[in-house]
Formats: structure tokens, C-alpha cells, sequence
């Protein structure tokens, strides 16, 4: 029993100086990149008494947002869709009796690097009684910017690494291992921007920028 003490406490022991000769450095770094494009998502629905009145009207405006791809020429890589989903949907509110009615949903996204399409085919759909829309900036350098800010973070990391090393008297002697990881956050305006460019009223004249993040574990090895 006493050797089996000994033997644990041994191996407890150097658990514990190993642990001291690591550390783990948590940084993160931001780059901006221009945003040149617009995810428009559009969610396409009707509603009837019945299935079939519910799915005649769907595919009445379905015909509205067809006829817009084509008028606008919006290739087959820049759109993503749904398969139309039909349910029933109960009215049990107090006071009311049990009212069946008959929905159908199906998401589309666009991807448009005009912005002046954007709200063309926002009006449009406005007035062929389409209710459920948005838009999210992009930017097709956002896999550029990925890079950038991981590179940046790494290095932040390194210099974190190596303020603790000369302060406490050691040496980096290597990497045990790395995580990381990308975010992005809403647009912003640029810091050039200026008031002239959106003369005409039109917001989408601001030049507007997508924040690329990357955030980086690094453990270093000490010795």
C-alpha cells in the first residue's frame, strides 16, 4: 500500500510540472471587407380555406418572383429555394369558434451584387401582396478576410506567448496545439464615407463593410 502511495504521489507530481511548462494563449482578431452583395430572402406563402385555393395562390405569386428572375436575369447559381410546404393552422382564440385555415411557406434567397435590383424587386413584391422579406449584406471576400484576421490573431498570440516567456524567464519551445474559429458581424459604414454619395436619398450609396473574425486557442510549451 505504502509503494502505491509513493507511485501516485510520483505521478501526480509530474502531471502537475507538465502542466506548469503550458499555457494556453486566447486571441482574436477583426478585418473589414467591402460588401458587394445582398442575401435577399423572400418568403414565399399563401393561405386559403382549402389546399388547393391555398396552393393556387401560391403558385400565382410564385409566377410574380419567376417572372422577376427572369426580367433581372438572376442566374441559377445565385438562387437557393425551398420545396413549398403546405400545413393546417388552427384559429382557437376566446370567443371564436375553431377556425380551419390552409398555409403554405417556401424560402427563397437570392444572392444580387446590383443593389438597385434589390428594391426594384422589393416593389415589386410589395405590390403583389408578398409580406415576409429581408436583406443581409455579403461580400465575396470574405474568405480573403478569413485569412487576414487569422493571421492576425496568430500573431497577437505569439505576442502574448512571448511577453510571458521573457517575463518569467523562459523559452517558447513549440506548439502543442491550435483551435479556432471564424465569425461575422452586421455591416457598418466605411470611415471614408460622406453624406455627397447618398445625394439622391438612397442609402444603399453608403459604402457599407462586413466584419470578419477569427478567434485562436494556441497552447504553447515552455521550457
Amino acid at each position: 500500500m505504502r509503494a502505491l502511495t509513493l507511485f501516485l504521489s510520483l505521478f501526480i507530481f509530474t502531471a502537475t510540472a507538465q502542466a506548469q511548462n503550458e499555457i494556453s494563449i486566447n486571441a482574436g482578431a477583426e478585418v473589414m471587407v467591402p460588401a458587394d452583395k445582398i442575401a435577399f430572402q423572400i418568403n414565399l406563402n399563401a393561405e386559403g380555406d382549402t389546399p388547393q385555393e391555398a396552393y393556387d395562390l401560391h403558385k400565382e405569386r410564385e409566377k410574380v418572383l419567376i417572372r422577376q428572375l427572369k426580367k433581372y436575369d438572376i442566374k441559377d447559381e445565385d438562387l437557393n429555394f425551398e420545396p413549398i410546404s403546405i400545413n393546417k393552422t388552427y384559429n382557437n382564440s376566446y370567443g371564436n369558434k375553431e377556425e380551419k385555415r390552409i398555409k403554405t411557406r417556401q424560402n427563397v434567397i437570392l444572392t444580387l451584387d446590383n443593389f438597385d435590383i434589390y428594391e426594384q424587386i422589393q416593389i415589386t413584391l410589395i405590390e403583389n401582396n408578398f409580406d415576409q422579406f429581408s436583406g443581409n449584406f455579403m461580400s465575396s471576400e470574405s474568405k480573403q478576410g478569413e485569412d487576414k484576421a487569422l493571421k492576425k490573431a496568430l500573431k497577437l498570440a505569439r505576442e502574448k506567448a512571448e511577453i510571458i516567456a521573457q517575463e518569467t524567464g523562459l523559452t517558447i519551445s513549440g506548439i502543442k496545439n491550435i483551435n479556432y474559429s471564424y465569425s461575422s458581424r452586421p455591416p457598418r459604414p466605411m470611415m471614408e464615407m460622406t453624406a455627397s454619395k447618398a445625394a439622391d436619398g438612397n442609402l444603399l450609396e453608403f459604402d457599407q463593410s462586413v466584419s470578419v473574425s477569427a478567434n485562436v486557442s494556441v497552447t504553447y510549451k515552455f521550457e
